[in-house]
């Protein structure tokens, strides 16, 4: 009996440890998965662009894309999904384009999806072939489309600087025209929009547009651009030039209504330079607007910047402030195109950082989150790995609960990653 109940001991022991070890592992797990994505899947292996994504109060979110068309002869189907939070796209939908503009040069660019009062969603694609704006509007929370309203642009939309398409602004009063046009939101729930041309007064049914581009943006040309607003409720739109090196600028309204919908004058007449660089991205919300960008180290232009700062605007000299940087890559980690994005929780003001690091048959995505306003940032890992032929940057939008979405595309289609919260809740104490 001795022997027996010693053995049992060392069973009861071995039993305990193997629980003290399991349990150790599961908050290991959970510590780990707080940082990591979840449902990562492909959304569509024919994807021909990257999938802009919002989300909303509840944190669903909604995503549009083109999908690569069976001929050349034709144009890309316009692609629109809402996303259960926690969940998959389940119902793609296509947005039929407008009658007779289904060959090629009927295609639109970039769609974006924009949300608006009263659980409406738009879908806003420019054409740059064709010099128009075409949009679907859902009002009943992405359930039901419109057919595609057409938009007549400027003659030299095209030539002007532009990234993603149209942006309005939607806290105006709806115009009277038929169907009804309404401005579109420029807050943290629709980050990274650009624009190019904006409807100035389409009251008692005028179709009159004003299409104008910044002047003197730089040497090298305007290569890409980003959108955010200012604490004062103004826009500010930032670019990159490809010059030798690269520069950031960007250029700011100051008077008006707090619209886009404002002539050239209501702009700053110059841009100012933020600094050496390129693909900038901005984020606006609640505690401010930050800039994300990729910088050149220090003195060194030999090659593509790889420097990852941050900057926040402020408000009392007009500039972004002394730079916080996340990171330092080796410069062959790095793309001249292809980089990430930055977004702010329009509930909590958490900043949240994505940058992708390149390697030899993909890469990965790393995850960055402010807790204070920008005062720091914490790096929370690798939550995604990407494959070959990246694409562009990705997509972030950030819901209340400390998740959200994530979205790119590489050789193997349209990725979305269901962001797990990236802050831990706080847990009150036991009385």
């Amino acid at each position: 009996m001795p022997a027996v109940r010693r053995q049992a001991g060392r069973d009861h022991r071995a039993i305990r440890a193997l629980a003290l070890l399991l349990a150790t592992a599961a908050v290991v797990a959970l510590t780990t998965a707080s940082a990591q994505a979840k449902n990562l899947y492909t959304l569509d292996t024919a994807a021909d662009s990257s999938g802009p994504i919002v989300v909303d109060a509840s944190g669903n979110g909604y995503i549009t894309w083109l999908r690569t068309a069976a001929s050349s002869s034709a144009a890309d189907s316009v692609m629109f999904c809402k996303i259960p939070a926690n969940g998959h796209c389940t119902t793609p939908m296509t947005l039929p384009l407008p009658a007779a503009s289904n060959d090629s040069d009927g295609g639109t660019n970039q769609p974006y999806v924009v949300l608006a009062p009263d659980n409406e969603v738009w879908v806003v694609a420019p054409r740059y072939v064709l010099d128009d704006i075409v949009y679907w509007v859902s009002t009943d929370g992405g359930v039901h489309f419109s057919s595609a309203v057409d938009v007549n642009a400027p003659n030299d939309y095209a030539s002007e600087t532009s990234v993603d398409g149209v942006l309005l602004e939607p806290d105006e009063p709806y115009l009277t025209d038929t169907p009804p046009v309404a401005y579109f939101d420029i807050a943290s729930s629709n980050p990274g929009v650009g624009y190019s041309w904006l409807p100035t007064n389409l009251v008692g049914g005028g179709s009159q547009m004003t299409g104008f581009q910044f002047t003197n943006p730089g040497a090298g040309g305007v290569a890409g651009a980003t959108i955010g607003q200012q604490p004062d409720g103004y826009p500010l739109e930032a670019y990159w030039n490809l010059s030798s090196p690269s520069q950031v600028y960007f250029y700011r309204q100051t008077t008006g209504n707090g619209t886009v919908a404002q002539p050239i004058d209501a702009w700053t007449s110059s841009s100012t330079l933020v600094g050496d660089g390129y693909l900038p991205q901005l984020a606006s919300g609640p505690r401010g607007l930050f800039l994300a960008y990729e910088a050149y180290p220090a003195g060194n232009y030999s090659d593509t910047p790889s420097v990852l700062d941050v900057e926040q605007y402020s408000a009392t000299t007009n500039t972004f402030g002394a730079a916080k940087t996340l990171v330092t890559d080796p410069q062959a980690d790095t793309s001249l195109h292809d980089g990430g994005t930055i977004d702010e929780n329009a509930s909590t003001g958490d900043v949240a950082v994505v940058w992708p690091k390149f390697g030899n048959s993909g890469g990965e995505m790393r995850l960055w989150i402010s807790t204070n306003a920008g005062a720091s940032f914490t790096y929370k890992g690798d939550i995604a790995k990407f494959g070959n032929s990246y694409s562009g940057s990705a997509n972030l939008a950030l819901n209340a609960k400390g998740g959200g979405f994530l979205t790119w595309q590489d050789g193997g289609g349209l990725k979305v990653a269901d962001l797990a919260p990236i802050k831990t809740p706080k847990r009150h104490k036991k009385h």
